[in-house]
């Protein structure tokens, strides 16, 4: 069978329309996979309400006592879900999950800030490979 540009007959493949599907497919295949990682771990925050949560101050210590009110406890996980999996877990992304979840309690800093990281089957979560912030959400005393 050759391939053709317009076969006469109608029984040859027509490039054009075959190229056109495959771009179309190609396209739509590409598109979703921005959208999954874009919105990989997307909490619920509008995107200002991200870039606020973004500006909280965390701090790797506790503050000297009465510079601020605790609010509870929070956490903030990046996980690679498995070997082939391109996206890769880092502490910047288990930090800004960490901000947000404190931002989501109304707090405007995060304190005692700890980091850890598991590998498979380590922690409490399904990841091939996480790291797991903890901290304490606070609401500093102007």
């Amino acid at each position: 069978m050759s391939v053709s540009a317009g076969d006469e007959s109608g029984s040859g493949w027509d490039v054009h329309r075959l190229a056109r599907r495959v771009f179309v497919l190609f396209g739509g295949l590409a598109l979703a996979a921005c959208m999954s990682i874009s919105t990989r771990f997307v909490t619920g925050l509008s995107a200002e309400e991200r870039a606020l949560a973004a500006q909280l101050p965390v701090y790797d210590e506790r503050l000297t006592d009465g510079t601020y009110g605790m609010l509870e406890p929070v956490s903030g996980l990046s996980c690679q879900v498995n070997q082939a999996d391109n996206f890769r877990a880092s502490e910047d992304g288990a930090i800004e999950e960490l901000k947000r979840a404190a931002f989501r309690v109304g707090a405007d800093a995060v304190i005692d800030v700890r980091c850890t990281r598991y590998e498979r089957g380590q922690g409490r979560h399904s990841c091939f490979r996480a790291i797991e912030c903890v901290g304490e959400a606070v609401r500093l005393a102007h």
